[in-house]
């Protein structure tokens, strides 16, 4: 039964509400912290805040993005207000212009960029936020919170580093915070650990309790250890919303009529940009931690958050952004729809005019612990492991993307992991559609150089190297029959390669599937065997070739025959190496089991590969008149003529050719019980004695084939193909096979 909407909401409302509970307690301190950040009123921080989480989160179709001032955003905002004489009013301008500029993207569906973001790229992201969580709260942790929460930049605004910071610890570690922290990490760990975690209350919650429970603890029983001041949140207090609307702040419209206006807007693009890319990465980061893998409308998202980028600089906020930290911390807690986000922007706006002195009892070391456990999933070893196994061109643009973060901040990391993204395909696109190979036929050797579907100038790198692969004295096919578009500079390499080098390397150069207004084919290769070429074969060589031939099917690397042109080329004559003598099963063709084209054998086939006189008459043609060097006899796995002998059928005219395979029935006395087409191993050794007596029947029947074995112009050998593998089996002997199954098998 489908659920009704409203019912669903409520299935999931007590799952959003405890989510948004969480959410709106880490996003407090962030909120401030990214307002000390920038230089701007500390109040900017937390309406934007409320407007991420209200505005941008009735009108976004995202259910798990968290929307609020953004960190990445910061170095953007304090050069700004430098830029406008600090005045934070002219920069709320710029504010609502981004977020119009923002609308307008949405609109015209730009949001499609974000699909063209590398996975790596965006995993990088989020490994690197969970590091810079874990490496920014480690001196939050023991209690040193010179930093402001929020600061997510490697060069930090107290003249420290994210590193140094971590250094100077056991010089300014403060006992009650180290407490608090190692007891809300215990209590998370449990928690989410056990059974506990079937319960519906957040971990996080009930640390963030805890901290303040201890605090308090510590404050009546031991109050040097007690924490206080900047070691707590702060927030502003508000007697009445008269107050509130006094440390607001608004837009100057009237900069709009200065020489300022340049400068506003060229901000306001720069917002808009900054904010968007930043957008459009964390939706597709948070879409990807979704447990119910729900996607978001980047188009509507953009119109989002121009919206509340708009109200947010008209209400005097900093520009908004989805946020990572605030979306994973709500996936993570157990939010499900968009009402956690909204309700998170509500909680922040109640708590913020009704219990400010509450929340002001929350311990910064508690955050710490809760968000220490937030970074470490999201840069859990499992990803980075995950990520090198994947290869290099994988691996090294999500490690340069997680440090280039790190070691900056998010926007010039982003920026890093993303050209190093763009190198390595680049470097991957140079080297695909180009692959080499060289092709062993019957008439020879011969490489080919094959081109893909696009061949641009990010190849001729490439192409160079794979010309210079090639043997001097050899056949060369420059193959372009898959390719839609060819480069200019490419081609006039292959033409310089073609009048220079390829002559004086002796290199004979065929062009194939070219078009006709780029060069004019040219085929200079033979691929079919002439009578000079079998004349040259000895049975042993044509053997191995077969093999060659095999492999080559077995392991999907069959030559690219050019059928049209072997037809042109035999249709005067043929000069067959082999002769193979197989059965009529569907799955048993020569020609494509030993990789060949037309003209490199004779096949016979005849039911159970067995031996009549029109047989030897057609092997005496193939050897005596035209040249064959070898008869191969070929029996194969599950066929169905051995089988009916096995099970002694009878069948009009098939029981007279069963009874040819009734011999090998007879020699094959190692069977004892379970003589039918049920035991496989019975069957084998029957398969394998018919070989052997095919073999005899032609040395018996023909003493031409005899005669031209002895002199060692002719050899003949047997063989079996798995129907199931594809492999086919050889004997070792070309002699006759009179010692039932003693002789030696060779692949």
């Amino acid at each position: 039964m489908v659920k009704r909407p409203y019912t669903s909401w409520l299935s999931s409302l007590s799952y959003d509400v405890n989510a948004s509970i969480s959410v709106a307690l880490v996003a407090l301190p962030l909120c401030l912290g990214i307002a000390y950040a920038s230089s701007a009123p500390p109040l900017a921080g937390l309406i934007a805040g409320v407007v991420g989480g209200v505005v941008v989160g009735i009108i976004s179709n995202s259910h798990t993005s968290v929307s609020g001032p953004a960190a990445g955003l910061t170095a953007v905002i304090v050069t700004a207000i430098a830029a406008l004489d600090g005045r934070f009013e002219v920069l709320l301008i710029s504010v609502v212009l981004a977020g119009l500029i923002q609308i307008a993207l949405g609109w015209a569906k730009a949001g499609f960029l974000a699909k063209y973001f590398p996975n790596a790229i965006v995993r990088g992201l989020l490994a690197a936020i969970g590091l810079i969580l874990v490496f920014k709260q480690i001196p939050h942790a023991f209690g040193i919170d010179r930093d402001p929460e929020g600061d997510f930049s490697f060069w930090q605004i107290d003249q420290e580093d994210t590193f140094s910071e971590i250094v100077h610890i056991a010089s300014r570690v403060s006992p009650g915070a180290l407490t608090i922290s190692l007891s809300c990490l215990l209590l998370i760990l449990v928690w989410d650990n056990t059974r506990l975690r079937r319960l519906r209350l957040p971990s996080s919650l009930l640390a963030v309790t805890l901290g303040a429970f201890i605090n308090a603890l510590l404050s009546r029983y031991h109050p040097a250890w007690a924490l206080s001041g900047e070691h707590l949140v702060q927030l502003p207090k508000f007697e009445s919303f008269g107050d509130l609307g006094a440390l607001m702040s608004f837009p100057s419209w009237s900069a709009l009529a200065t020489p300022q206006l340049s400068k506003i807007v060229l901000i306001a693009f720069e917002i808009a940009i900054v904010a968007s890319l930043e957008t459009l990465l964390n939706i597709e980061a948070i879409d990807k931690l979704d447990p119910q893998r729900r996607t978001t409308s980047p188009d509507r998202e953009l119109i989002a958050q121009g919206v509340g980028n708009a109200v947010a600089g008209l209400l005097g906020g900093l520009p908004v952004t989805s946020v990572v930290v605030r979306s994973s911390m709500n996936v993570s807690s157990g939010g499900r729809t968009k009402t956690a986000a909204i309700l998170h922007g509500a909680i922040l706006f109640l708590s913020i005019l009704a219990v400010p002195g509450l929340l002001n009892l929350i311990p910064l070391s508690a955050l710490a612990a809760v968000l220490l456990v937030t970074g470490f999933k999201l840069a859990s070893p499992r990803v980075f492991a995950h990520f090198y196994k994947r290869g290099w061109s994988q691996f090294m643009p999500f490690v340069v993307t997680v440090a280039a973060i790190l070691f900056s901040d998010l926007l010039i990391g982003i920026v890093i992991g993303m050209l190093s993204g763009v190198f390595f395909i680049l470097r991957t696109n140079s080297r695909v559609g180009i692959r080499v190979r060289k092709e062993s036929y019957t008439a020879g050797d011969i490489y080919r150089v094959k081109f893909g579907q696009q061949v641009s100038f990010l190849n001729r790198a490439s192409v160079m190297d794979a010309l210079a692969q090639i043997p001097d004295d050899s056949d060369l096919i420059l193959d372009a029959s898959a390719t839609n578009d060819f480069d200019q500079d490419v081609l006039d390499l292959l033409l310089e390669f073609r009048d220079e080098e390829a002559t004086k390397r002796n290199l004979r150069l065929s062009f194939v599937g070219f078009r006709s207004e780029l060069i004019d084919e040219q085929v200079e290769y033979v691929n079919v065997l002439t009578k000079e070429t079998q004349n040259q074969l000895t049975p042993t060589q044509v053997l191995e070739k077969l093999k060659e031939g095999n492999r080559r099917f077995v392991n999907g690397e069959r030559n690219e025959n050019d059928l049209l042109r072997q037809v042109a080329l035999t249709g005067g004559s043929q000069a067959p190496m082999a002769v193979i003598v197989g059965c009529i099963d569907s799955r048993t063709s020569s020609e494509l089991i030993f990789d060949l084209g037309l003209g490199d054998i004779f096949s016979v086939r005849v039911a159970g590969n067995v031996i009549n006189e029109d047989i030897v008459g057609s092997l005496e043609y193939a050897t005596s008149v035209v040249g064959a060097k070898l008869i191969v006899v070929k029996g194969h796995k599950n066929c169905g003529a051995i089988n009916a002998a096995c099970d002694h059928v009878r069948l009009g005219n098939v029981t007279q050719l069963l009874n040819k395979i009734g011999r090998a029935i007879e020699r094959e006395t190692a069977t004892k019980t379970d003589r039918n087409s049920q035991n496989a191993k019975y069957v084998a050794n029957v398969t394998w004695l018919n070989v052997e007596n095919s073999i005899q029947d032609i040395f018996r029947m023909s003493s031409i084939v005899r005669n031209a074995v002895a002199r060692g112009e002719v050899a003949i050998v047997g063989a079996v193909y798995d129907t199931f593998s594809g492999i086919v089996e050889f004997s070792s002997s070309a002699e006759p096979l009179d010692k039932g199954m003693s002789q030696s098998q060779v692949n």
